[in-house]
């Protein structure tokens, strides 16, 4: 009962930093790069709307999410493939 409460509390957003501190910095991690997500489509949006906004700040916006994205995708991947090394010792 106390993991899914954890878990509740980290997919809500709040700390989780005295349990697991491995999994607070992973949430936190995946929040900036939503945040950074966010961020880019609303100065995309404003670009297309016509708002007072520069096209090199848009772009550069978006570089960085895509950027964030790549890095947690790989840090995904990489997580998998230790989980999966792990399950295939043999005890």
């Amino acid at each position: 009962m106390r993991r899914i409460a954890d878990h509740r509390q980290a997919a809500s957003g709040e700390a989780v930093s005295n349990q697991n501190p491995f999994a607070s910095i992973l949430m936190q991690g995946i929040s900036n790069v939503n945040d950074s997500q966010l961020d880019s489509q609303e100065k995309m949006e404003q670009l297309l709307s016509g708002g007072d906004i520069n096209q090199a700040e848009v772009f550069t916006s978006i570089q960085k999410a895509d950027m964030s994205f790549r890095l947690l995708v790989q840090i995904r991947n990489k997580l998998l493939q230790a989980f999966e090394e792990l399950n295939a010792i043999r005890v």
